[in-house]
């Protein structure tokens, strides 16, 4: 593996108060981008007991240059060793283990308690944390992981912001809170749907993610065995009924970043380089403001950033109180909302969009045009930068789209 160097200003002796900011390496690209960006640390896996099986990952070889590469620049590695392992993988994870340890990792994330077993007696000096995986959702959790050997906790993801206080009070253990990305629907660690459904268990790090999939609710008697029978259709808003918004506690930052938290994670291991970098930058821009004593406030700008880098709506997610952490109507990124479709021409086969904001299409961007039924969205790509008159525009679609509808970039 070869990574060019990459300019890396930010200064990793910042105020005590500032916590880490923890991003994710999916992908040589992706620690490069991470890097660069300003993030403190950085986790990602190997080819083998990593969460995020169908990740780029690293090879040994890989992974070996990637530590000496964040180290070069400051920057920490967390090495992801976060599934349920089998007795007979056991030998296998002992010698990962000991390998990590030579290799540098700063750290391990671990799922299986008997993992952690094994690292305790056979590298005492690597420090482990525990993974959200562990469902650790209390003071009495936070408390046995310290006795375990853990030196940071990865709580589960639905607990408040004063929940998180309360149990950061545990003495000798640091704790490490989602800050952006995707939210599972079901309580950290505790998802069994992909391996009922598909055989894929997201515990062993191959979620098919099925709360993606469109669902329908229904309502039925039961006959004499406790069996379901006549089944009706119950009206739902929407018909991904599993499927969550995505967390950005960027517009309450201030207040996340004061809370006694060891560090601010980003999730994004199957994300591109791209989304990486932008999402990082953000937050590191964020925080050194925060830090430095400054007024901060959210910029509708990086908003607008963090949307276009990838979305589902976003929500402030448990930590902050959101009400709806929802989003039913469609599974995927969303984009921004760019305008309005008022007109379409079939032998041209253009649209022409009404823009509803400061954003205008460049050649190379990706365009959905939005109908009520997702699976009716059509799909294009800007080929030139089209010029804006009155404030509209016109834009190539590959299929006739009906006056009214949304179109998102």
């Amino acid at each position: 593996m070869v990574l060019d160097q990459m300019p890396h200003d930010h200064l990793k002796a910042g105020p005590a108060a500032s916590p880490e900011l923890l991003a994710p390496a999916g992908s040589p690209e992706a620690l490069a981008a991470a890097v660069a960006a300003g993030a403190d640390a950085v986790y990602l896996a190997g080819r083998r007991f990593g969460a995020r099986h169908y990740a780029a990952n690293f090879s040994d070889d890989e992974l070996r240059s990637a530590v000496d590469y964040a180290h070069l620049r400051g920057v920490r590695v967390y090495v992801t060793v976060n599934t349920l392992v089998s007795d007979a993988e056991l030998p296998d994870v002992v010698r990962y283990l000991l390998w990590l340890y030579e290799t540098g990792a700063d750290a391990v994330l671990v799922q299986d308690t008997g993992v952690a077993a094994l690292a305790r007696e056979v590298v005492p000096d690597l420090p482990l944390h525990a993974s959200t995986q562990m469902t650790i959702h209390n003071r009495e959790g936070v408390a046995r992981a310290a006795r375990e050997g853990f030196s940071r906790v990865v709580p589960a993801r639905e607990l408040t912001l004063p929940e998180i206080e309360d149990i950061v009070e545990v003495p000798g253990i640091g704790i490490e809170v989602f800050a952006h990305g995707a939210l599972c629907y079901c309580y950290s660690g505790q998802c069994l749907l992909s391996s009922v459904i598909g055989g894929r268990s997201g515990n062993r790090g191959m979620c098919a993610q099925p709360c993606r999939k469109p669902y329908r609710l229904v309502t039925a008697e039961k006959d004499e065995y406790g069996r379901p029978r006549d089944l009706r259709a119950v009206p739902a808003e929407g018909q991904y009924l599993l499927s969550t918004r995505d967390l950005a506690v960027y517009p309450s930052l201030d207040r996340i970043a004061r809370a006694p938290v060891a560090s601010l994670k980003i999730e994004g291991r199957m994300r591109s380089a791209e989304y990486v970098a932008t999402v990082v930058a953000i937050y590191r821009r964020a925080l050194d403001a925060i830090a430095a004593g400054e007024v901060w406030s959210p910029s509708e700008e990086d908003m607008r950033d963090l949307a276009l880098a990838f979305n589902r709506k976003f929500t402030e997610g448990y930590i902050l109180g959101a009400s709806n952490i929802m989003a039913r109507d469609r599974p995927g990124n969303r984009g921004i909302l760019l305008g309005t479709v008022t007109g379409y021409d079939p032998g041209r086969r253009e649209a022409t969009v009404r823009l509803t904001g400061e954003v205008v299409p460049r050649s190379g961007d990706g365009l959905a045009f939005c109908t009520e039924d997702p699976e009716r969205d059509v799909g294009a790509v800007v080929r030139g930068t089209p010029a804006v008159r009155r404030g509209m525009v016109r834009v190539g679609v590959p299929a006739p789209v009906g006056r009214g509808t949304g179109g998102s970039s």
